[in-house]
């Protein structure tokens, strides 16, 4: 069980702080106002806040070297409603209800197929509370530094971690995780990005690879749509679902 619980914080991070909630003071109502031209950095912020202004579906791919992740999501943010399932590289669902979280994966090593987690016990700096707080995420986007239009809605431009982790949330290892990522980078400063923004001034598409010291280039890509679409989480069947332990709570 111990060695599920940094695969599934990892591969929620991955997905989510990459383009979840910039906070760039934006209106994520509003339509895109025509002076944003003019500003491809403001434009693509913006664009993230509106492609999260509701229901959302998302799909990431995160590669390093041999090693990928893949994952699928729809989210509902002003109810805190989440569903994602993928590889991570094991097979794994989460879900998320309010505070409950569920996860399922091949590896957890109890007695029913689902964990129950409570948001509200897991420590301020759990990794695994912030990877569901849609709205805390920074990621990338609050790194952006340079863009520029290429035509169609694309665009491409640098971002960069240090000042990523600047704007990130103190609270679930958001900030430290941009921090050690800067670490491995051998160029903190340009991380290299490609997004997209369709004609209502939403994110649709967001790729950047960081090139490591270490470990080759790490290469995420994601794609939002279903803007608006109804969302819907059930929690799992209660016969099927424990709840996790007290001592597992001193490794969430």
């Amino acid at each position: 069980m111990r060695r599920l619980i940094p695969t599934l914080s990892i591969a929620l991070f991955a997905a989510l702080v990459a383009g979840c909630g910039t906070d760039s003071g934006g209106d994520s109502a509003a339509p895109p106002a025509a002076a944003s031209k003019a500003d491809p950095v403001t434009t693509i912020r913006q664009a993230m806040d509106r492609s999260l202004g509701g229901t959302v579906t998302m799909d990431a791919s995160v590669k390093a070297g041999t090693q990928s992740i893949t994952l699928s999501g729809k989210m509902d943010p002003a109810s805190r409603a989440v569903q994602v399932t993928g590889n991570a590289p094991e097979p794994m669902e989460a879900r998320l209800i309010g505070d409950a979280a569920y996860i399922k994966s091949d590896s957890l090593e109890g007695e029913k197929p689902w964990m129950k987690i409570d948001l509200t016990k897991l420590r301020p700096t759990s990794t695994l509370r912030q990877s569901f707080d849609i709205k805390a995420q920074t990621g990338l986007i609050g790194g952006v530094v340079s863009a520029q239009e290429v035509g169609g809605g694309r665009y491409t431009g640098t971002a960069d971690l240090g000042k990523a982790a600047e704007a990130a949330s103190t609270d679930g290892g958001m900030r430290e995780g941009l921090e050690s990522s800067a670490k491995l980078a051998k160029d903190p400063k340009a991380i290299p990005f490609e997004a997209t923004v369709d004609a209502d001034g939403r994110l649709t598409a967001l790729s950047y690879t960081i090139a490591t010291k270490t470990v080759g280039d790490l290469v995420t890509d994601m794609r939002m749509s279903g803007f608006g679409e109804k969302v819907s989480v059930s929690a799992p069947p209660a016969n099927e679902t424990e709840a996790a332990s007290a001592e597992m709570y001193k490794f969430l």
